[in-house]
C-alpha cells in the first residue's frame, strides 16, 4: 500500500469550458465536495453539470476522489 501512488492534488485544469465565459476551467476538490470552478469569471459549478463534458484531466482526478465527497 505505501508504495501506491495517489493522486492528492486538490485541483486540476481541464479543457473543459466554461458555460459562462467560454474559459477553461479547474476541477477543484474540498474536503467534503468536488466542484468546477472558472478563474475567468470566479464562477463555480456543480460537477454533475460537466460530466457530459469530462476530459482525460476530469477523469484522471475523479480516480484519485473518494465517493463520498461527489
Amino acid at each position: 500500500m505505501w508504495g501506491t501512488t495517489f493522486n492528492r492534488s486538490r485541483s486540476e485544469q481541464t479543457t473543459v469550458p466554461c458555460h459562462a465565459c467560454g474559459a477553461q476551467l479547474k476541477i477543484q476538490r474540498s474536503c467534503h465536495e468536488v466542484f468546477m470552478r472558472c478563474e475567468s469569471c470566479d464562477r463555480i459549478y456543480d460537477i454533475s453539470d460537466y460530466i457530459p463534458e469530462m476530459d482525460d484531466a476530469m477523469e484522471r482526478f475523479m480516480e484519485g476522489v473518494y465517493c463520498d465527497r461527489v
